[in-house]
């Protein structure tokens, strides 16, 4: 009878042989006419000499065998090119995907190879197909097509089309991926200059075209800038380090020139692979896996081209120092389906001998060690790469329950010290719609704005990328703007030329004092009791994802900004890290994020003569065609201003107001929402101010006219599933639980809400009966006098919701701080399972004595935020002291100012 301890063996083998695998990076399958040699499926070797040694390795003939054995043929090279020349390609990948059980695949299809086949190929017999995009493969694209096009590339001009490239298709891939070692070598120069990089630009376009990218500063350039956007969307690196072919120098290739780069503030938070278990280098990678929380590991190429012995070293290398659930399978395959079924095989094969051996060791107990396996096949790379519940992602629920499970072997244990948290849409599985036969993914019914993501389209990922002229050619960029906004709302910054931007300020901040997180709207220094003086510094660390030229002036960049105590470490008054913190806090605790978009109302003022008030530039109604007629140009050029700084304007219309305009933008995750809003008031004051009009966000500027303000709606996701929807069990008024309690949380927390949304005196003039801003504490379905209304555009489902609005959000509002306490409001409804109340159905002014009147004053909601722990805590007891300390200072400062409005009107 086994011993229990060859029943624990036992139980690692069988778990290692039957989990469906992630093969987190390989490369496209080719025609069998195709022109590569097929000895080049057990080797990296290349040309006909080094070629012809290939038997003579030690992984040749083990790897003659095992083809032989699924095929049925004898163990020859001869026999089993036969065998593939009669079957054909359909059947020999059928033969080696099925045997190597792989769920789920990320290809690089930049290695280009003759009669290589469409990604879309593979998905007839892998069920979930993702493209990685290989960013030396996207330079070059847009350096080819510009010379095509006759332009003449500036590095200014080439750093934009590359970086806006990467950023449009940061959504469409689940990686980016750097072959540097095999250009210049991993010795990236974090501090490479301008100049450098654009001499070396000019180099390799001198060389002629095709332009291959091959000068060690402008690699150095464009591996840094594709790192910063990698960053900034939260997309994975994949980085070559390691072995490859001869044309790699193999010394340059090892993962520890890239400390410098792991070092720099700006990369704290990125995420990357480092490819092949950088062999020779495993322990130099085991390593840097330890000490750098960036860094992520991968064995594919590794097994199954070394010998036995080789390749179990090698992966146990890399598990002495690296978290277990750090390590990821590969199988690099590429070119021949037969590299797929050989990474697979012996993936298994030598991770369960390193298991068994570290559990006969002491090193780990069996729960850990069925855990490590089921990690290391499958589960690190499904939460890495974020793959499940994305649109190109075709794994049916089938498919995802046998990553959650070990079928016949019992539920195995998970562990804090290594084991990631499982996604909560992995504890219960959503019903999703397989891809294997092609066929898309089904979302949930009525859900018009999924965010975007990738349909696999066969054809190359950078052919739409047409350099077209810069508008902006020749001019060169002398400074950049360092935005924020303060805890009143107003938008501030600090401008520094250029070269020290990017020689001090992207590492290091700029220095500004602790006081402007305590400044009120009518003056420019501390209030009292704010917990805040001028004695003090903090720095602006400037988020490197926001940089964008100033199409109003090309000169100029902007950039919002972080404030930390010292560069990195976020300060605790910092409006965006409060942010961050809670949208963190929600992912956390209930693995869902709040997606926010936003509809900002503004005035377009012209001075009357011999005046010092303004006056709106038509005096038209709603959706009045006349009005738009009349403000045709300038809302284009608006329009066009901010397409070019990344934001869209899905439609705009004139509001009541004469003068009065809407434009209404898609929904983000909350942070770049925020971020977005300010960088759309920056824009349009900009733009009227260019055409000697005054725009304002003033909640109330006419005492007689149309309020302004910037409706928000929300809606809650998990994946790219809109779980504020629902139907059948737990479902009411068309929301999930979820939904409902998420909801029930911002209604009975809106008075303090106020605090954040409505923040200025002005902001109460505004929210009124009968002007459709919302006063009174209650909900409805399409109520627009209610403050939160549920809607179903169209194209949903009737009976079921897909956002709710929030309509007591105006201008003065730190959208940062607003969203903040939206997010934690919602959370405290989710906690403690909140009840919506049943929706109002007529103009709550009506319901006079039945239905609270929410805050008619600043000073009434900040009392109520005072008194609300739940809020205050959420952003941080001092944050909660200055606010509160500021609102009370304009409620001073304001009460007896009867022209307060044409003081305010020149800062909102």
């Amino acid at each position: 009878m086994a011993t229990e301890r060859e029943q624990d063996h036992e139980r690692i083998r069988a778990v290692c042989a039957q989990l469906p695998l992630i093969d987190a990076h390989a490369h496209n399958v080719v025609a069998l006419d195709s022109s590569l040699p097929f000895l080049q499926c057990f080797s990296e070797a290349r040309g006909h000499e080094a070629l012809s040694s290939v038997p003579h390795s030690l992984s040749f003939q083990r790897s003659l065998q095992d083809l032989a054995d699924l095929y049925g043929c004898e163990p020859s090279l001869a026999a089993i090119e036969q065998f593939r020349k009669t079957e054909g390609l359909a059947s020999i990948s059928e033969k080696c995907f099925d045997a190597a059980n792989i769920e789920f695949v990320l290809l690089d299809d930049g290695l280009t190879m003759d009669k290589m086949v469409s990604l879309g190929w593979h998905r007839k017999y892998i069920p979930g197909v993702h493209r990685v995009l290989r960013i030396e493969t996207v330079a070059e694209a847009i350096l080819n097509q510009g010379i095509q096009g006759n332009v003449r590339w500036t590095l200014e001009s080439f750093e934009h089309r590359f970086s806006s490239t990467l950023e449009s298709l940061s959504s469409k891939v689940v990686a980016f991926k750097s072959i540097a070692a095999y250009r210049s070598g991993l010795r990236i120069n974090p501090l490479v200059s301008a100049q450098e990089s654009e001499n070396g630009l000019f180099d390799n376009l001198r060389a002629g075209s095709p332009v291959r990218v091959s000068n060690k500063a402008l690699i150095d350039f464009i591996f840094l800038r594709a790192l910063e956007v990698a960053t900034s969307r939260d997309v994975p690196l994949q980085i070559h380090t390691g072995f490859g072919d001869k044309d790699l120098q193999l010394e340059l290739a090892n993962p520890l020139h890239l400390r410098a780069v792991l070092e720099c503030p700006s990369f704290a938070t990125a995420r990357v692979v480092l490819l092949h278990g950088s062999y020779p280098f495993m322990r130099e990678a085991s390593y840097l896996a330890s000490v750098y929380p960036q860094v992520h590991l991968d064995f594919g190429l590794v097994v199954p081209k070394l010998s036995v012995r080789g390749m179990r070293c090698a992966v146990s290398d890399l598990m002495d120092l690296a978290p277990v659930n750090k390590i990821m399978f590969s199988t690099d395959g590429y070119a021949f389906p037969e590299t797929f079924f050989l990474g697979a095989k012996w993936s298994r094969d030598i991770l369960a001998r390193v298991l068994i051996e570290a559990y006969d060791n002491g090193d780990m107990p069996i729960n850990e060690a069925l855990a490590a396996a089921d990690g290391i096949l499958g589960r690190n790379a499904l939460e890495f790469y974020k793959l499940e519940g994305r649109g190109g992602f075709s794994a049916s629920t089938d498919s995802l329950s046998k990553l959650n499970q070990t079928a016949g072997f019992g539920v195995m244990e998970r562990t804090p010290s290594f084991q990631p948290r499982l996604p909560p849409s992995l504890r219960t599985l959503p019903q999703g719609k397989s891809f294997k036969d092609g066929q898309n993914a089904q979302s949930l019914p009525g859900s018009p704005r999924a965010p975007k993501v990738d349909v696999l389209a066969d054809d190359k990922v950078v052919d739409p990328v047409v350099a077209e002229k810069d508008a902006h050619e020749g001019v060169v960029v002398k400074h950049v703007r360092l935005l924020f906004a303060d805890a009143s709302g107003q938008r501030r910054c600090r401008v520094v030329p250029v070269k020290r931007y990017e020689g001090v300020v992207m590492d290091h901040g700029l220095g500004i004092t602790q006081a402007c997180m305590a400044m009120p709207s009518f003056t420019d220094s501390p209030v009292l009791n704010s917990g805040l003086t001028a004695i003090g510094e903090i720095r602006l660390m400037p988020d490197i994802s926001t940089r964008r030229r100033l199409p109003w002036f090309p000169e100029h960049e902007i950039a919002l900004v972080d404030m930390h105590s010292s560069p990195g470490t976020p300060w605790e008054y910092c409006p965006r890290a409060t942010l961050r913190n809670v949208t963190q806090t929600l992912e956390r605790e209930f693995g869902l994020t709040l997606r926010a978009g936003f509809e900002s109302e503004f005035y377009l003022l012209k001075r009357v003569d011999g005046e010092k008030t303004w006056q709106g530039v038509d005096a038209t109604p709603y959706c009045s065609s006349a009005g738009f007629n009349s403000a045709s140009a300038i809302l284009s050029e608006i329009t066009s201003t901010l397409s070019s700084l990344g934001i869209q304007i899905e439609q705009m219309h004139c509001e009541s107001g004469g003068g009065q305009f809407e434009l209404a933008v898609g929904h983000f995750p909350c942070l770049e929402a925020a971020d977005k809003l300010l960088l759309l008031r920056e824009a349009v004051t900009a733009i009227a101010h260019k055409h000697q009009l005054r725009a304002t966000f003033l909640p109330k500027y006419f005492k007689t006219g149309a309020g302004v303000g910037s409706h928000v709606h929300l809606s809650i996701w998990q994946g790219d599933q809109n779980v504020l929807m629902g139907k059948g069990s737990g479902s009411k008024h068309g929301m999930s639980k979820q939904g409902q309690e998420f909801m029930a949380g911002v209604l009975h927390h809106l008075p303090a809400i106020f605090a954040m949304t409505c923040p200025n005196p002005n902001s109460y003039a505004r929210i009124q009966p009968d002007t459709w801003s919302g006063a009174y504490k209650c909900w409805g379905r399409d109520n627009r006098e209610a403050p939160l209304r549920t809607a179903s555009p169209p194209g949903c489902d009737a009976d079921m919701v897909s956002n709710f609005e929030l309509k007591s959000f105006d201008g003065c509002a730190n959208p940062h701080l607003g969203l903040a306490t939206l997010i934690a409001a919602g959370m405290d409804g989710l906690r403690n399972h909140l009840q919506l109340p049943e929706p109002t159905e007529v103009n709550p002014s009506l319901m006079k004595g039945e239905i609270e009147r929410l805050p008619n004053s600043l000073i009434a909601s900040v009392q109520a935020f005072e008194g609300d722990s739940v809020l205050c805590e959420a952003l941080g007891k001092n944050l909660a002291k200055t606010i509160i300390a500021i609102r009370k200072a304009e409620v001073e400062y304001y009460k007896d100012k009867e022209d307060a409005e044409e003081f305010l009107v020149e800062r909102f």
